[in-house]
């Protein structure tokens, strides 16, 4: 193979890629939005629908700072593809959408390292100018949208209508800033095959890996195990971080839960960063977002480990807080955000230039989603 320097390497397409929007599908798409725009403090920009010449869906373009989200919803009983999907999975993530420099360069080279096609590279365009898009599948029934906006001049994609003088906008800043990274659900034995498929297509690696998975030895010991394996794959420009997470048999962990109640692999949370993660949680729970409670025994336990934090008012807030060399990462988790136990949102704010994802408080998280899910099931 013929030597490339490392200048060059940087400006290739792979290392410019970025996470752009996330499309949820869902059964009545504006009060998902309206929940959004009250609840988390996203602005509603633009619009899709029959009345725009898209006949078979409705589609919300909301943002909150560089966060971008698409909430779609079917139109009519032959919006096949949307009804499927939520009927089978519920309200849920449908693609994670990835910014790229070239979508044709980077699907050719995507399908050559094993990606599986669904949309070919097409253009879409309008009086504002084109849009490049391409998609390739991932999970059992989620997508990968591969798109380039060139120099388009509209507010999202064409066929899109700015509504935002329709919404009354939110009164105060969330601090919600950007998508931190993505968390998906899968089968057991499942991990090994989207971890290889995503190395491939994105060029990126596994940097991080937590296996609480009981051995023979541990159950002869009687060791409680949370029963599941992660793993943190990162792109070589460290902007897109997806992290892949499985079940250990026979466990019925919060895992295994998304996974029986979304009928599949899929998308389970998507985590947003934050400026100010006090003032965002003050904020959310004002606007009737719930929270996951860490156990008591967490603040106890960190209070030993770390005696310079700030453990009351980590407590009060109910955040997480993991600390690496004077970086450190404070993180928190919504309740299921939907009727079934299935999707919720984290919220993480990075200070010092943390660069982990805070797998020590994974016992921490596991413990609280084991009790809101029980009590969900009282």
């Amino acid at each position: 193979m013929e030597n490339v320097n490392k200048n060059e390497v940087e400006e290739t397409d792979f290392l410019k890629m970025e996470y752009d929007y996330i499309e949820y599908y869902v059964g009545m798409a504006k009060m998902v939005v309206y929940w959004h725009v009250k609840a988390l403090g996203f602005k509603v920009v633009a619009y899709c629908g029959p009345e725009t010449g898209v006949e078979d869906k409705c589609s919300y373009f909301i943002t909150k700072n560089d966060i971008k989200i698409v909430i779609t919803s079917a139109s009519q009983p032959s919006s096949y593809k949307i009804v499927s999907f939520v009927d089978l999975h519920g309200n849920g993530i449908k693609k994670i959408a990835v910014r790229v420099g070239n979508v044709n360069e980077f699907f050719n080279a995507a399908i050559t390292n094993g990606a599986i096609p669904l949309q070919h590279p097409c253009t879409v365009s309008d009086d504002k100018g084109s849009v490049e898009q391409a998609s390739l599948k991932v999970f059992d029934d989620n997508e990968i949208v591969l798109i380039d906006y060139g120099t388009y001049k509209g507010d999202f994609i064409p066929g899109y209508k700015n509504v935002e003088n329709d919404w009354v906008l939110p009164s105060e800043d969330t601090e919600l800033e950007k998508i931190d990274h993505v968390a998906c659900a899968l089968r057991l034995n499942e991990i090994t095959l989207w971890e290889d498929y995503f190395n491939n297509i994105f060029n990126s690696r596994t940097v991080k890996k937590f296996d609480e998975r009981r051995t023979p030895e541990d159950m002869q010991r009687g060791e409680k195990k949370i029963g599941m394996l992660l793993k943190v794959l990162q792109s070589e420009n460290k902007n897109m971080n997806n992290v892949l997470v499985e079940p250990e048999h026979g466990i019925k962990s919060q895992v295994q839960c998304f996974i029986d109640q979304n009928y599949g692999a899929g998308i389970q949370h998507v985590a947003f960063s934050s400026s100010n993660i006090f003032k965002s949680v003050e904020l959310l729970r004002l606007n009737g977002v719930r929270f996951t409670k860490p156990p008591d025994q967490y603040y106890e336990k960190l209070a030993v480990k770390y005696s310079n934090l700030n453990i009351s008012l980590l407590r009060k807030y109910g955040v997480l807080c993991d600390v690496v060399e004077g970086a450190l990462l404070f993180q928190i988790f919504t309740t299921p955000i939907g009727d079934r136990a299935t999707f919720f949102y984290e919220i993480v704010q990075r200070v010092n230039n943390y660069e982990g994802f805070g797998l020590d408080n994974i016992h921490a998280l596991f413990e609280a989603m084991q009790t809101e899910l029980s009590v969900n099931n009282l």
